[in-house]
């Protein structure tokens, strides 16, 4: 991995490991191989220094990008809450409205039977005056005369 990286540095450095194990290297050797080395080394901060501010840049446009998203999730999170509340709020209105509907099919029941038996009670009436008019009408007068005190 560090081969894809830093070619030039690694084949340096395996050159330089093959010298020091040979031995027996000249002032003038030496010299240049100091050389290289310097030249090598300042290749190679210059490339790190590159690196360096590229990833100063990459994580401040990171940095940046998740204190975005931070106050994205804290809109959203403030939004869901308005909408959990708003939620609760129509539930409570749909249960109050559910149980006024209720209340309201309750009265109308106890209603529609008063009326039942009120209609029962007056197609009674209507019968019983039907029947003294029509077929005992005898009875039908002493009744009148009962009720006004004739008699």
């Amino acid at each position: 991995m560090k081969d894809q990286y830093f070619p030039e540095e690694t084949a340096f450095l395996e050159e330089a490991r093959t010298r020091a194990e040979q031995g027996g290297l000249s002032v003038q050797a030496w010299r240049e191989a100091y050389e290289k080395l310097v030249e090598n080394y300042e290749n190679l901060l210059k490339v790190v220094q590159v690196l360096t501010h590229q990833a100063t840049q990459l994580e401040s446009k990171l940095e940046k990008a998740r204190a975005q998203l931070e106050l994205q999730r804290k809109a959203l999170a403030s939004e869901v809450e308005g909408l959990e509340k708003q939620i609760q709020v129509q539930q409570k209105e749909v249960h109050k409205k559910a149980e006024e509907r209720n209340v309201l099919y309750d009265r109308m029941e106890r209603t529609r039977m008063m009326l039942i038996v009120l209609f029962a009670a007056l197609l009674v009436i209507v019968a019983f005056m039907f029947y003294y008019l029509f077929v005992d009408t005898d009875k039908m007068i002493n009744l009148v005369k009962k009720l006004r005190g004739l008699e």
